[in-house]
């Protein structure tokens, strides 16, 4: 899985999908997962992306995450 691309994803941490369309639902989505303790820091970065310009760094964020947790994730067609 090449991860590279910064738009809303759409995530499958099991066989259930979640559709993630903004930073809010992605920080949510962290939430629900079994080691969401360990999210908090990036859901902060997330969170704190108010401005136009920091949403692709904070998408890039959850990207490396999800990646990094052999999360499967895809874009919303």
């Amino acid at each position: 899985m090449q991860c590279t691309d910064i738009r809303p994803q759409h995530a499958r941490p099991s066989q259930s999908s979640t559709v993630l369309a903004s930073l809010d639902e992605a920080a949510d989505f962290l939430r629900t997962l079994p080691i969401a303790e360990h999210t908090e820091p990036l859901i902060d970065v997330m969170e704190a992306a108010d401005e136009p310009e920091m949403e692709p760094r904070a998408w890039q964020a959850f990207e490396t995450f999800a990646c990094a947790m052999g999360l499967r994730v895809r874009l919303v067609a």
